[in-house]
Order: structure tokens, then sequence, then C-alpha cells
């Protein structure tokens, strides 16, 4: 029996979490914490300077822990991470994200939590003229199975890429790489 990360499995099945998401209350959740040096406001306003240079965060709000907001036209970029087209599906390549999102913010720390994730992409239809018709669902419905319960064993790889596009997304890190280089 192979463990991955903090997964439950169950026979050949991942339960309730894999990699940084968690099944909770019909809900696919993503966490991740991430460290940054300095104080409660120093963390705050690195976090701010985050938030503002993404151009999928809208609607945020400041709360007394950190910030909530809303997560529209997220695009995973597969080819950052090594995916073909052809062993990813086309929502991955394709597809536009939407979600919610919260931000707490600590000394020394900060912690990401998306929530909510909604794709819509393309397919073809299949009829004479070769048209595309619009494919929507729920990120939970779309790698699961057996009443959102367990995850699908051929989405594992999909969303161990959705988890590192998130990771990377949110990360100070990246920011501070473009800030260093203007």
């Amino acid at each position: 029996m192979l463990l991955v990360g903090c997964s439950n499995v169950v026979g050949a099945q991942v339960v309730g979490k894999y990699d940084q998401f968690e099944i909770i209350d019909d809900d696919l959740v993503w966490t991740n914490t991430y460290s940054q040096p300095g104080n409660l406001d120093s963390v705050r306003a690195a976090v701010v300077q985050l938030v503002k240079s993404k151009f999928f965060t809208f609607n945020v709000i400041r709360n007394e822990t950190g910030y909530n907001g809303e997560i529209k036209h997220y695009a995973v970029n597969c080819k950052k991470y090594g995916r073909s087209y052809i062993n990813t599906p086309k929502m991955y390549w394709e597809g536009e994200w939407s979600g919610k999102f919260k931000i707490e913010v600590a000394d020394n720390f900060y912690k990401v939590t998306v929530y909510a994730l909604y794709y819509e992409s393309t397919r073809p239809s299949g009829g004479y003229y070769k048209t595309q018709e619009t494919v929507k669902g729920r990120f939970i419905t779309a790698v699961t199975k057996k009443n959102k319960l367990v995850f699908r064993k051929r989405e594992l790889a999909n969303i161990s890429l959705m988890s590192i596009s998130l990771k990377d997304e949110f990360s100070l890190l990246g920011l501070k790489k473009i800030a260093e280089s203007n």
C-alpha cells in the first residue's frame, strides 16, 4: 500500500484527501500554508501586493484575519509543468476556472484556502458542422466518484497539476522574482 502525502488509501482508492486537496462538506478544498518572514503588518503588506498583482483575483475584502475574494478567469499553465495536450484533459489546457479564496495572515506565515472551484471549457459537439459546445462543472464532480467521497484514480495526476498551479500562483516567491528583475 502506497501513501501519498497525508492521503487516506483504502485498497486502490484515495479517500478524502489527496495532495493539498481535501473533500469537505460536498466541496473540494485546497489549502497551503506559506512561510513569510516578518510581523503581521509586513506579511499583510506582502499579501496585498500578491493579490493586487494577480489578474484572476476579484472582489477582495479585508477581514479580521486576512482577505476573502473570488477567482475568475484562472487558467492552468500545463506547459509550465511539463504536461502534454494528449495526456491532460482539455478542461485544464483550455478551461477557465472560477472559485473563491481566503487568505489568513499571521506573523511569519500566511495560509491560502481555495474552494468552490468551477470550470468552463469546450469540446467538439460531434455534429456535421464540427461546432464546439461549452462544458461546465464543479471540480469535485469531475475528479471524484462514489457520492463525492473517493478520488478517481485517473484524475490524481490532474489534481496534482491543479495543486501545484495554485501553489505557485499564490506564492510570494514568484512576486519577488518579478520585482527583482524590474
